[in-house]
């Protein structure tokens, strides 16, 4: 059974990423557990339901009530707590300086970029050889690429029929099934002639090396290395010598570069042309700029109507599993139902009002073309006076099923507390309490 329980819990949510949400310092999570103590302080002690079907409905209950507090979070501002709604970054010059807003919901001030040059990698392009001709001998061939500050050694056989451009197409392939890092192709010039060219996939200088990546012919082994294998012989090297050479594996046409980029006249640099500011937005360079690029949040209908949809999507996840109609079986579910639909219907006038329409079961149907009409009104802070307060009590509700998500299954009493002194029983706290306390981390 309780293989079957953590294989569902895996199927479902399992490949959900945690929220930023999900993080809490020692003050929240020593909050959490006094709150789970409470609960149990004041819970009489019940025989549990604890088939199957109990605890997939349970873990159903919990994961759709942390999704919905997350979403609460993130549309409440950081300070005041009130309804907010996403913002979207905007650029003044997108072709140049695309943006992204990864903040809080609260206030973040706008700033100028400029771009006075973009991270580049490295690429080596090869001497352009004749296709047809026949400048590598046959036998073996070896050399070492070194890159990351690990050295990678290829190997490979040239037949007597292969000719230059089919040895540029053998090392090419090679390259690219290797995954370390590097793009390779062969390239043509307008006479017709071939090269092997190799890109790295990163950019940017480390440290005091000029390049990202080498390559060198296998020629160490005899010298100072305790590898040595005897038959290794000056042959082999020369050969290895003249395949680097004729190839020009080992030429390099452009060398890495960091990115030279102000914000706000402060120059900086970075190996990278995708940046992070002050963790609220993601800047990536395209192209270098003549004039300042001013980067701004706004908050139009879109993402407006995307926050309350955001909402009220995880509000009706979560009353669907009390909705559906295979857990009726279980006696909590109907009170679970309706102390969430008592939610909805207390705020019924005014989300009705703004194009929000509870329906008799308690979920909520959005009506989109009404919230962009309001926001494109300026009559959209009526819409979140409304459900601020709205999202303050599904918020609460959400936390509480979370923290006890088995006071909704079949619970039969067996004894209850004293009601003129309770004694906390924190041994009792995993057989109903804060169950799976997965998300937090």
């Amino acid at each position: 059974m309780i293989s079957s329980v953590y294989s569902y819990y895996l199927s479902q949510y399992g490949h959900k990423a945690n929220s930023k949400y999900d993080s809490h310092t020692k003050l929240q999570l020593k909050n959490t557990y006094s709150k789970v103590v409470r609960i149990n302080s004041q819970t009489p002690t019940y025989k549990l339901d604890v088939t199957e079907a109990a605890q997939k409905y349970a873990i159903d209950l919990k994961e759709n009530a942390r999704e919905l507090s997350n979403i609460a979070l993130e549309l409440s501002d950081t300070e005041s707590g009130a309804m907010t709604f996403k913002k979207t970054a905007v650029s003044s010059n997108p072709d140049a300086v695309s943006a992204k807003f990864i903040g809080n919901s609260g206030s973040v001030d706008g700033f100028e970029v400029s771009v006075k040059q973009l991270a580049s990698n490295q690429i080596n392009t090869g001497n352009y050889l004749q296709p047809n001709s026949k400048l590598i001998q046959p036998g073996e061939y070896s050399f070492d690429l070194n890159i990351n500050n690990l050295t990678y050694e290829f190997q490979f056989n040239v037949d007597e029929n292969e000719s230059s451009n089919d040895i540029q197409n053998k090392l090419s392939r090679l390259i690219n099934r290797s995954n370390i890092g590097l793009i390779s192709g062969v390239v043509e010039d307008s006479l017709g002639n071939t090269a092997l060219s190799i890109e790295s996939e990163s950019t940017g200088l480390n440290g005091v090396k000029p390049t990202i990546f080498n390559i060198k012919a296998n020629n160490d082994r005899q010298a100072n290395n305790p590898d040595f294998v005897e038959g290794f012989d000056k042959h082999t090297t020369e050969k290895n010598d003249k395949l680097i050479n004729t190839l020009g594996l080992d030429r390099v046409t452009q060398y890495p570069g960091n990115a030279i980029f102000a914000i706000n006249g402060e120059e900086r640099f970075s190996p990278s042309n995708d940046i992070t500011i002050n963790k609220a937005y993601v800047l990536s360079f395209h192209n270098t700029t003549e004039e300042p690029v001013a980067i701004s949040l706004k908050a139009d209908a879109d993402s407006i109507a995307e926050s309350i949809n955001e909402l009220i999507s995880g509000y009706n996840n979560l009353i669907s599993v009390a909705t559906d109609e295979s857990n009726n079986r279980f006696d909590g579910n109907a009170k679970l139902r309706k102390e969430i639909a008592a939610i909805a219907k207390t705020y019924r006038e005014q989300l009705n009002s703004n194009g929000l329409t509870v329906n008799d079961d308690g979920s909520i149907e959005i009506n989109k073309h009404a919230i962009l009409k309001a926001a494109n009104d300026n009559s959209i802070n009526g819409i979140f006076e409304s459900l601020d307060s709205f999202k303050n009590a599904i918020q609460s509700k959400a936390e509480d099923i979370a923290v006890n998500p088995m006071n909704y299954v079949n619970n039969k009493i067996v004894a209850y507390k004293n009601p003129h002194r309770t004694i906390t029983d924190p041994y009792n706290l995993s057989a109903y309490s804060g169950m799976m306390f997965n998300g937090y981390i």
